[in-house]
């Protein structure tokens, strides 16, 4: 079990303080950031608030987002959740991915976000056995 760098009390009281910056995705993000850096897994901080681990990976996941993909979700323009997904991309790829969203070239919310799972998948590295 990797080292904590905060202790289990004080991790959970930031955990809630996230928790309740929820209405301000990209401030709770960079209140679990904290966390995460503090050697916390998105499971473990999930265990802290109750929330879904998923849930708390989209959020993290967030930290990366382009500034253009934070600008558009601030805006409404980008819903939260698709912004996590389009986080985890490649920067030209997140590019593509918003321009596209904001054009509306997706049926909606959940596919675009498959369609970001798809580019995210190719973008792995292949293991070769």
């Amino acid at each position: 079990m990797p080292t904590k760098l905060i202790s289990a009390p004080l991790a959970a009281a930031i955990a809630q303080e996230a928790a309740s910056q929820a209405n301000t995705p990209l401030r709770e993000a960079a209140t679990l950031g904290v966390l995460a850096g503090a050697g916390y897994s998105a499971r473990e901080i999930a265990g802290f608030t109750g929330a879904q681990w998923d849930r708390i990976d989209l959020r993290l996941a967030l930290l990366d987002l382009i500034e253009a993909g934070k600008g558009a979700m601030h805006e409404g323009l980008l819903p939260v959740d698709l912004a996590g997904h389009i986080a985890r991309l490649s920067e030209p790829n997140q590019q593509l991915m918003l321009n596209r969203w904001l054009r509306g070239d997706f049926r909606g919310e959940r596919h675009a976000e498959r369609y970001a799972l798809a580019i995210y998948g190719d973008e792995q590295p292949q293991v070769s056995f």
